[in-house]
């Protein structure tokens, strides 16, 4: 049964001025909404931030303008970004107004968030048939504006998400507004070709448009008409067209026919992950409340107006569910979802109203409530409040609680308690709900999957705080081959002249392609793909760097060099390459090791009882004087190792010492080294200029990180190895 027919309650009469009570209507709707606008404002504020992860596409738009391409290492043509019209974007903004893109892209999203909730109003304002206008689109505003995981996304993180989600709604909406074949079409045609600019997956909600639309126009003309070809063709030429430039295109430039990130972070179904992370969501994001209310919107359009709106949001949603579920989520926490909440808002908003009016008729039966019109808004009001409650609060205390996390955790577990969501517990149902979501929250997390943006945020500041120095470096301080292995891409666009070889693959198009071994009870998701180690050696990975420092002192505390590379900056870093290490220090202000001699060196490998073994070792003098080691582990550790060279004299008075990681050029610390593959290590031995000439002896020490025990000679059961006896000239 439908709402109580308005005219019943005639709100106008002889003399009255429906000018003056249109414009007194607008008034009135705008200071309704403006609650709701205020309030996403507030938690768009405190849900602001950056990740990491954006600036691997910020490097290509630096790339981009500085006449390399669109590509990460210059001459190295692999597409590791998946959001080629929101790189143009930037790099337009960059090139024309000198806006860098870390600073333009938060406030690009914003544009896109105004637009995007201008076009939920506008839909709101045109839908046909919609019963008590005012009063849905009030709720279904509410429903956008209160989402903490709407406004996460405000800022997008520096990434395209919500450029995506207003060209999926925009889309959306022309379809639903205008099935004739006007400019509609076209629009939605173009929208939907810019988010497939945008985003990979716009192609298949593109798809879900084209047959939803050629669907509803067969089933209201009862067959396939030339009227039907004619519209469809004008919604699906244009796509079609952009979309084939840019697959020919992508395909001319890089090779390639899908981005090389696709063959990166696909490995396998991994369904058991993406029911966590879309459960997690349903019960966070209140889809469970959400989606049943669109569903009961859905089915009475259509039994009374054969109006098929909402079924095409609902067949892009579950179509875009069907899509997460075997890829197991996302990194970020919902991302993904981001356009269901505009579109998902208005369908639900009307099914809360539905569901008012027909309790308001069971009520008005009874004779209870003596004017339906007014009890049907109140029902609906008390329906409304609660529902948005259960939807939003979850995620609410998330964003406020993940606010408050220390300053650097590794993948924290955000609980909800009694400690930070008393009043949301005493909610019935709650303590149920909140458990479950945490526990799903918890295994997710273990595997990277939904991480909060908290965490991002945090990640990104702490990067761009310790990289950002870099880039007052001159130019040519780092020599042009070397070459750095790592797998956290987004502080490289602080290093735009490096070259940097990306152990996940994200921009290396072997690695991409790497077979992925270990189980899914072991993934992280989008960080499987590893290099081989025949494939890393033939990278020509020469050099490790760490962020920069202020002081010397603070340098060498995870890698053995450091240059000075600016008045106070100090560039430390760890290379397998004497020539090259040499290069880095030639500019440094450091006086020049005195000449040596090497007398005698043992020949013999050493084998430790920590399960690693020195497997030989040799020097090289040119400015200064280098120790090569070559070291191997016989199983995998479970701990890191460090070294000790220490020079003593001929009184066994310790001359000079340093102790450092034993570390590979792609950061790998001994816990992560391959067992029976020979790992090179370069030591710089820095002899004191004031050492007089004599008789010297070089010891090693191996000792765990942790405990500080050292190593024994296996045999010998020593724990200081004689490596050399040194005669300083």
């Amino acid at each position: 049964m439908d709402a109580p027919n308005a005219s019943r309650y005639p709100s106008t009469g002889p003399g009255s001025n429906p000018a003056g009570l249109a414009q007194a209507s607008y008034s009135l709707a705008l200071v309704a909404y403006l609650p709701w606008l205020v309030l996403f404002g507030w938690l768009s504020r405190v849900a602001w931030f950056l990740c990491d992860d954006a600036f691997i596409s910020f490097r290509y738009v630096r790339n981009l303008l500085a006449g390399h391409g669109l590509v990460f290492n210059p001459g190295e043509y692999v597409e590791g970004y998946t959001n080629f019209l929101w790189i143009l974007e930037l790099a337009a903004i960059w090139g024309i107004f000198g806006i860098r893109p870390e600073h333009a892209a938060p406030w690009l999203s914003v544009v896109y968030t105004v637009g995007t909730v201008a076009v939920t109003l506008l839909w709101i304002a045109r839908l046909p048939s919609l019963q008590s206008r005012r009063l849905t689109g009030w709720m279904a505003l509410g429903l956008l504006c209160s989402s903490a995981t709407f406004a996460v996304w405000t800022s997008a993180g520096g990434l395209e998400t919500r450029q995506f989600t207003f060209f999926v709604v925009l889309a959306v909406v022309c379809l639903t507004l205008d099935r004739k074949g006007g400019g509609g079409l076209i629009a939605a045609s173009l929208s939907l070709a810019a988010a497939e600019l945008t985003r990979p997956e716009g192609l298949m909600l593109a798809g879900v448009c084209f047959f939803w639309f050629a669907a509803q126009l067969t089933l209201r003309e009862g067959r396939i008409s030339a009227s039907t070809v004619r519209q469809t063709l004008l919604l699906t030429v244009p796509f079609i067209v952009i979309v084939l430039a840019h697959y020919l295109g992508r395909y001319a430039y890089y090779g390639e026919w899908l981005p090389n990130t696709y063959y990166a972070k696909h490995v396998r179904p991994w369904y058991e992950s993406g029911f966590r992370y879309l459960g997690a969501a349903a019960l966070e994001t209140g889809l469970y409340l959400i989606l049943p209310f669109s569903v009961y919107a859905l089915l009475h359009r259509w039994r009374r107006h054969r109006d098929a709106s909402y079924a095409l949001v609902l067949l892009a949603v579950c179509a875009h569910m069907a899509y997460l579920l075997p890829i197991g989520g996302d990194l970020f926490e919902y991302r993904p979802l981001d356009f269901y909440w505009p579109l998902l808002a208005l369908p639900a908003a009307q099914g809360v109203f539905l569901l008012g009016s027909k309790l308001t008729v069971l009520l008005g039966r009874l004779r209870l409530l003596p004017r339906p019109i007014t009890a049907c808004s109140i029902t609906a009001i008390a329906i409304f409040l609660p529902a948005a409650v259960y939807a939003n609060s979850v995620q609410a205390v998330l964003l406020f609680e993940a606010t408050k996390m220390a300053w650097h955790v590794d993948r924290p577990h955000f609980e909800i308690n009694q400690e930070n969501a008393a009043w949301l517990l005493a909610l019935p149902a709650m303590p149920a709900i909140t458990s479950i979501s945490n526990d799903l929250r918890d295994q997710t997390n273990d595997h990277w999957v939904g991480l909060r943006a908290a965490v991002h945020r945090r990640s990104a500041e702490e990067m761009i705080s310790r990289w950002k120095p870099y880039e007052e470096m001159e130019r040519g301080v780092i020599p042009a081959h070397a070459v750095i292995a790592h797998g956290a891409l987004g502080k490289f666009y602080f290093l735009p002249h490096l070259r940097v070889f990306d152990t996940f693959g994200l921009t290396d198009a072997t690695v991409a392609r790497t077979p992925v071994t270990r189980p899914n009870s072991e993934r992280i998701i989008a960080h499987d793909r590893f290099p081989t180690l025949q494939y890393l050696r033939q990278s020509g990975a020469n050099l490790n760097i760490s962020h920069p420092s202020m002081h010397h002192s603070e340098t060498q505390v995870h890698v053995k060099f450091a240059a000075r590379v600016g008045p106070e900056l100090w560039l430390p870093f760890d290379s397998n390459d004497a020539q090259l290490a040499t290069m880095i220090l030639s500019g440094t202000d450091l006086d020049s090791a005195p000449p040596v001699a090497v007398l005698t060196s043992a020949s013999r490998a050493v084998r430790f009882d920590a399960g690693i073994s020195l497997l030989g070792f040799s020097f090289e003098q040119n400015r200064f004087l280098w120790l090569e080691t070559s070291w191997e582990t016989t199983s995998s550790l479970a701990t890191d190792l460090k070294t000790s060279l220490r020079l003593y004299s001929a009184a066994d008075e310790k001359i000079w010492a340093n102790d450092h990681y034993l570390v590979t050029m792609d950061n790998r610390t001994t816990s992560r080294w391959d067992p029976n593959a020979q790992v090179p290590i370069l030591n710089l031995v820095a002899i004191p200029p004031d050492t007089p000439p004599g008789q010297y002896e070089l010891r090693l020490i191996v000792y765990d990180s942790q405990t500080l025990v050292p190593a024994a000679e296996v045999g010998v059961w020593q724990t200081e190895i004689e490596l050399a006896q040194l005669e300083i000239h």
